[in-house]
């Protein structure tokens, strides 16, 4: 085996075995080059694993825009955009918490013992790379679904003993599933006692009651109002019981209504301080506090009780002869809006929210859907004093001024993008709504877990910011809340195909 000749002729064929493999290589190079239009070569990026909530089917358009059911086919195409296959795609819905830990426990379980010897995180074996996407299953009352499911519900300090073991069970399968080499991306609502590789937070009470106080405020442009001509702006915020039982201690909706009001209240409390801002019901005034949201809270089960909270605030300085002059509405969601705008009309108030922009008409806002004319927009001073109404003392707003006509339609807010108020969007009854573009979120989902399959960093994905330190440093996902309005309808919701003209009722 050592003899020279043989040395030498097998260095010899070693050789020419090199040369033809370069050749070979070079000839395959020039041949899928040309082919490659017509063979993609197939790149396998992993598995995925998305757990949702169930969403119940309806056909109704009286629902949000968001829904569970809508967003997981998005982030299925995103990742089949991004290259995965789509058997490579696993999607599960649970109807609770409860249901959900344990489903979640016996996959990462049957994952770990079936594959113990596989590299799930391995850029060299991406096969066998695994990102699990969980949205936790909580609970959600009526006036939480309101919102729409791309919403993040805070969770209370004091939490049920279910909960608590649902919660537990779900923390210890994912941190087995990290330790076993998987990845975890939460969504919507934080894992208590467990860090995920990436989060993807939906906007929350603060964001949504923070959008629609700041667009109220600019809309009404209170940095010209003079304190003798104020603004006057009513807060609605739904719940599903009564205020007086209201604890946001052990309640999520009652929190998220206290952190909803404390975002708007920042926006808010500066003119209400000034004299700029009142309410017409004397529920806010320049006292209240960031602890004082049960004041504008009240039970919202059902339509007539939200006409009958707006008719009641409405009528608190107990003058029959006319109608309240209102500026605005903060409604909180799209359905309370709807229903806010069924009131104003049964209680003969007229106009629309074109009419506090008037360069900005019906026609107009068709012209522009249709995409015929582009809006402008023109602030209508007002007058610096009004004249005043003798009222009986009710605080705040005795001698209340009339800001222009005391019938004159107020601007309503909401959020959901509900399809069936799109119609009073469009003709300026409801004059906005807000959603999460969920097409946005779903991309995006869909790069984080193809970065975490090839064993990349996050911190190379400049749309994510980072929080926490070592074992508790988790990558965070979040985006502003879209706002709709009748001049950029077109734009954010029928370009992007989430709603039809048909829809806007055009």
């Amino acid at each position: 085996m050592n003899h020279p000749l043989l040395k030498r002729l097998t260095n010899a064929v070693a050789g020419l075995l090199s040369t033809a493999l370069i050749m070979t290589a070079a000839a395959c190079g020039t041949t899928s080059s040309t082919a490659s239009s017509t063979t993609p070569v197939t790149v396998d990026h992993g598995h995925v694993a998305l757990f949702t909530p169930s969403t119940e089917f309806t056909l109704a358009t009286s629902v949000p825009l968001n829904r569970w059911n809508q967003f997981v086919p998005a982030v299925t195409n995103a990742l089949v955009s991004q290259g995965f296959t789509k058997k490579n795609i696993m999607s599960t819905t649970s109807s609770t918490l409860e249901e959900q830990s344990h489903t979640i426990q016996d996959y990462v379980v049957q994952q770990v013992g079936n594959n113990q010897d596989e590299p799930y995180a391995d850029a060299q074996n991406e096969s066998h790379a695994t990102t699990i996407m969980v949205a936790p299953a909580v609970h959600r009352d009526q006036t939480m679904l309101a919102y729409g499911d791309l919403v993040s519900q805070p969770l209370p300090d004091q939490r049920d003993t279910d909960d608590a073991s649902a919660w537990s069970r779900l923390a210890s399968a994912l941190t087995l599933a990290k330790h076993a080499g998987m990845h975890v991306v939460v969504l919507s609502d934080m894992i208590p006692e467990f860090t995920p590789d990436a989060y993807i937070q939906f906007a929350d009470a603060a964001a949504i009651g923070r959008m629609q106080a700041r667009q109220m405020i600019n809309k009404l442009a209170m940095n010209s109002v003079s304190k003798d001509n104020p603004k006057y702006v009513e807060i609605l915020l739904p719940l599903g019981t009564d205020p007086t039982n209201a604890d946001e201690t052990t309640d999520p909706t009652a929190l998220f209504n206290q952190q909803a009001f404390t975002g708007m209240w920042e926006e808010l409390r500066p003119y209400f301080l000034n004299g700029t801002m009142r309410s017409v019901s004397g529920t806010l005034t320049s006292q209240t506090t960031n602890e004082d949201w049960k004041d504008v809270s009240f039970k919202a089960t059902k339509p007539d009780m939200v006409q009958h909270e707006l008719q009641r605030r409405l009528e608190a300085d107990g003058d029959d002869d006319h109608l309240a002059a209102i500026d605005g509405v903060i409604a909180m969601n799209d359905y309370v809006a709807n229903n806010v705008v069924a009131e104003l009309g049964a209680l003969d108030y007229v106009g629309s929210a074109a009419d506090i922009n008037p360069s900005i008409d019906i026609l107009s806002i068709v012209s522009n859907i249709t995409g015929k004319k582009d809006l402008e927009r023109a602030q209508v001073p007002d007058a610096q004093q009004a004249p005043t109404v003798p009222q009986s003392d009710h605080g705040d707003h005795a001698s209340r001024p009339v800001v222009k006509s005391s019938d004159a339609w107020p601007l309503v807010t909401g959020f959901g993008a509900y399809v069936s108020n799109m119609q009073d969007i469009v003709n300026g009854k409801q004059w906005l709504t807000g959603f999460e573009d969920r097409n946005v979120f779903a991309d995006k989902a869909a790069i984080i877990c193809n970065t975490l399959n090839a064993d990349q960093s996050l911190s190379t994905l400049n749309f994510l910011s980072v929080q926490g330190e070592g074992a508790m440093r988790t990558s965070i996902l979040s985006w502003p809340v879209t706002v709709v309005y009748a001049g950029n309808l077109k734009r954010e919701l029928i370009d992007p195909g989430y709603i039809s003209l048909a829809d806007a009722g055009l």
